[in-house]
């Protein structure tokens, strides 16, 4: 499910940078946000579960996938967390206390956030899968 969500992320944000830039260059800029349409395909991941069904005569889950998933969601919110940080205070630390920012900011910020959290959450898991796999090679 971690490959499917990183496909449907890198997929999502390529065909909107290439939309975005496309528009930009034909109608510029605001029409050229229109492109930005195209990052609702990540959307896609979240049919993982239903496409990915495990079996019901299976064990799902054992201690070492709840201990994976775990580590991995720590990584994300914190990351998700440090992203959002970051993206609400370089505007203050840049322009000044005194400035104003566009309304449009906020969703972006919690929009960011979001990508952020699927995206590292499945890399984290890929990660700590992969490296399990190669220590047991390894032993």
């Amino acid at each position: 499910m971690a490959w499917w969500t990183l496909t449907w992320a890198g997929f999502a944000f390529v065909s909107s940078g290439i939309a975005t830039t496309l528009m930009y260059f034909i109608k510029g800029f605001p029409a050229a946000y229109a492109g930005s349409a195209f990052l609702g395909l990540f959307g896609l991941a979240g049919l993982s579960p239903i496409l990915f069904k495990k079996d019901p005569g299976r064990f799902g889950c054992d201690e070492r996938d709840r201990h994976i998933n775990h580590q991995a969601a720590l990584a994300a919110f914190t990351t998700s967390y440090l992203v959002m940080g970051m993206a609400c205070m370089i505007p203050f630390f840049v322009m000044g206390p005194n400035a104003n920012i566009s309304i449009i900011w906020g969703p972006l910020i919690f929009m960011a956030g979001g990508f952020t959290c699927f995206i590292v959450h499945s890399i984290a898991i890929l990660i700590q899968y992969g490296s399990e796999s190669h220590q047991e090679t390894n032993a």
